[in-house]
């Protein structure tokens, strides 16, 4: 199987994580409590059991099921950051 779609997958989480934990971060420096939300501590969690455990059926041979694992979050995540970056390239007037 491809591990290109693999490693795709996996950087589409890591930065989707990476942003989840750059706005809990910012948020308890701020010292804002109405975003202090167990639900996106939640979320995090289980997204980084998603990446750690596709890594470790990629370790045992199982790839498939891997790029499965990872693609579940990152298709939406994927296509939220194109269309964001449709926004930013194309600036369409929103009249």
């Amino acid at each position: 199987m491809k591990t290109w779609l693999f490693w795709i997958g996996a950087g589409i989480d890591i930065i989707g994580l990476g942003i989840i934990i750059f706005i809990m971060l910012d948020d308890q420096l701020k010292g804002r409590t109405a975003s202090n939300n167990p639900t996106l501590f939640g979320i995090t969690l289980l997204a980084t059991a998603l990446v750690v455990g596709a890594f470790i059926l990629k370790h045992f041979g199982k790839t498939g099921l891997a790029n499965a694992l990872l693609w579940i979050p990152a298709t939406p995540l994927g296509l939220y950051g194109l269309f964001i970056l449709l926004f930013i390239i194309l600036k369409p007037d929103m009249k």
